[in-house]
């Protein structure tokens, strides 16, 4: 296996946890973009995600850090969810 650091809670889990923390709506929300486009992490694993209106869309980010990188560059990181 691939666990890291033995008995630590799997991705997977980590994100449902987060993703408990938001609205329902929120939550399928950012269940379903699954990653963020900027670091490439899934969501979740760094904490609750955080919802950026980028031209009207919804884009779900791991963490506060990601923030700049996506409104400097929008397209180019939109482009990868849309695929």
């Amino acid at each position: 296996g691939d666990a890291h650091g033995g008995a630590g809670v799997a991705p997977m889990d980590k994100m449902k946890a987060e993703l408990a923390k938001l609205s329902p709506e929120d939550a399928a929300s950012a269940e379903k973009q699954h990653f963020c486009p900027v670091s490439g992490e899934m969501l979740g694993t760094m904490g609750a995600p955080i919802k950026v209106d980028v031209d009207g869309q919804q884009v779900w980010i791991c963490c506060e850090g990601c923030r700049d990188q996506l409104l400097e560059e929008p397209n180019k990181y939109l482009a990868k969810l849309s695929n």
